[in-house]
């Protein structure tokens, strides 16, 4: 039948429900893998009206506040913030909520982020059993949304926060972990963005170090103004670099410490978008250790993916799924175990290294607790356990910086 009407054919079938939850009701109910449910919805290109109360709105929507904080001096400056002390200093208690709780904090984060036009993994796919909240101080809240197992990255462990400001929402974190290294995400809301910036960075950054045990905290060129004109407008390379951030760039940290050279000699000196531009090409690196500075400057993780394409297309022919049997075989023998299924990124990545055969049996069992706390742990422990992997953690990081 050509011109199909398929509003009407909707409207028939719909019943009593909107056209969206009919819809949606129906993907649910098919017997294929999210991802596959998600290609297929995408590949409808439905346009989607939402008309929202007020209470959920930018100006309305509130998290459940029991005390309100209120100002009786001037705002913390980021002058006032020593990134290194606080990221240190003893952190608040994270409370588990129970899990409809859990999943109301979810909701309460999707549905500000969605009036702002965002999206946040960890929230579309946050696990509403392993949701916290903490107070960081002044009024402000940290709620922390982690992933369930078969949502989880495939190497890097990944965490995500909503912020809180007497109930307002105010700004969201998010961070990728690999080993002691967080790719670290900071988005303060336009409106709160002279509002005590540095110190909720800095007490962010706090819960991160004593939840994961990462001790380095690195930026992706974007945040500081790569291919973003908001961040050159907004400065926010010398925001992070003003609390401690480094490019880990010779040449662009060899051209940030001539303008900070300019800017200390002539009062009125400001650096240009151009020169902006120029140094927010190459990522930033907050280190808190010094023992192993340096170390992550040249590492990308997709340098591990490129390495394991590569090694598809020699060793087995361009067949993922022979690659991936192979893995899992080879995790098997390292483990001493028999599992049917490994975490994928972890097992092909250990075909990288092998190396790992002639490991000891304390780093192959360690290496399966690590394995277990990846598909089944949390990924705060998985992280734990991979930082006293010497071995394991050396070899990828050589590999991720080739």
């Amino acid at each position: 039948e050509a011109n199909i009407p398929f509003w009407k054919w909707l409207r028939e079938a719909r019943g009593k429900q909107t056209e969206v939850t009919w819809l949606t009701d129906r993907f649910r109910k098919l017997s294929v893998s999210d991802s596959e449910k998600s290609e297929l919805y995408n590949s409808q290109n439905l346009y989607v009206r939402w008309k929202f109360s007020d209470r959920d709105s930018r100006t309305g929507l509130r998290s459940p506040a029991t005390t309100l904080f209120y100002h009786d001096g001037p705002m913390l400056q980021r002058r006032d913030i020593n990134l290194s002390a606080e990221v240190y200093k003893s952190s608040p208690t994270l409370e588990r909520l129970n899990t409809a709780d859990g999943r109301a904090a979810i909701d309460l984060a999707l549905t500000a982020s969605t009036v702002r036009y965002r999206e946040l993994y960890g929230f579309s796919n946050g696990d509403p059993n392993s949701v916290y909240r903490a107070a960081l101080g002044r009024g402000v809240e940290l709620v922390l949304i982690c992933l369930p197992p078969d949502k989880r990255l495939p190497l890097r462990g990944y965490h995500a926060a909503m912020l809180y400001k007497n109930g307002v929402p105010i700004g969201y974190f998010e961070g990728l972990s690999f080993f002691e290294r967080m790719e670290s995400g900071f988005n303060l809301y336009y409106t709160f963005r002279d509002g005590e910036t540095a110190w909720l960075y800095a007490r962010t950054l706090n819960v991160m170090h004593h939840l994961t045990g990462v001790t380095a905290f690195s930026l992706d060129p974007y945040q500081v103004g790569f291919q973003n004109e908001e961040g050159i407008k907004s400065g926010a390379f010398w925001f992070y670099r003003k609390l401690g951030f480094r490019s880990t760039a010779k040449s662009i940290q060899q051209l940030t410490e001539l303008e900070e050279t300019k800017i200390r000699s002539r009062k009125t000196y400001r650096t240009g978008a151009t020169t902006l531009r120029r140094m927010a090409k190459a990522p930033m690196i907050f280190e808190t250790s010094l023992e192993n500075k340096g170390n992550w400057d040249r590492f990308q993780i997709r340098n591990l993916g490129f390495r394991t394409q590569q090694l598809m297309a020699s060793e087995f022919n361009g067949d993922a799924t022979r690659m991936r049997d192979e893995a899992n075989a080879n995790m098997n023998r390292l483990c001493g175990t028999i599992n049917e299924k490994y975490p994928e990124g972890l097992a092909v990545s250990l075909l990288l290294v092998p190396e790992a055969t002639s490991w000891s049996p304390e780093e192959k069992k360690l290496l399966l607790r690590i394995v277990e706390a990846k598909q089944s742990g949390t990924e705060a422990r998985y992280l734990k356990l991979m930082q006293k992997h010497v071995r394991l953690r050396s070899e990828l990081i050589r590999i991720g910086s080739l």
